[in-house]
C-alpha cells in the first residue's frame, strides 16, 4: 500500500537522540489514534535495502519538522503491498527518506499506514 499524504508533519525529534549527537536521524510522526511511530532517516540510495519495513517519504517543513508526501508499507522483497506505482519512486532530491522497523508483521505495517494516513486527513466538517 502507497499512499500520497495532503500534510504530516514530525513531531520533534527525540530529546535523547539529539543529546546523543544524533540530530535529526529520528523522527516520530503521530498517528490519528495518537501513536507516535519512531521512524530513522536513511540515504536515498539505501531504500532498495529495506524490507518488512514502514517507509515515508518527506520534505523539510518551514518551521523544521518533516512532512510527509508518501508512506508505504513494504514486503518482504522490499516492494509496496497492494500498489501498482513503481517503486521507488522518484523523488526530489530535497527529499528525506525514513524507515520505520518496528511492525513486525504486514498487517502491522498497514496498521501504520492506516493511522498515519488518517491522521493527514482533513477533519469532516
Amino acid at each position: 500500500m502507497v499512499a500520497a499524504l495532503p500534510l504530516l508533519l514530525s513531531d520533534r525529534p527525540p530529546n535523547l537522540a539529539r543529546r546523543a549527537g544524533l540530530g535529526d536521524r529520528f523522527h516520530y510522526f503521530r498517528g490519528a489514534s495518537g501513536r507516535r511511530y519512531l521512524f530513522s532517516a536513511v540515504a536515498r540510495e539505501e531504500l532498495a535495502d529495506f524490507r518488512s519495513a514502514t517507509v515515508i517519504l518527506a520534505k523539510r517543513a518551514p518551521d523544521g519538522r518533516l512532512a510527509a508526501w508518501s508512506i508505504a508499507a513494504l514486503d518482504r522483497f522490499g516492494r509496496p503491498t497492494d500498489s501498482r506505482r513503481p517503486w521507488p519512486p522518484i523523488m526530489p532530491i530535497d527529499s528525506f527518506v525514513l524507515v520505520h522497523l518496528l511492525a513486525p508483521t504486514e498487517a502491522d505495517r498497514l496498521d501504520v499506514v492506516d493511522d498515519l494516513t488518517t491522521a493527514s486527513l482533513p477533519l469532516a466538517a
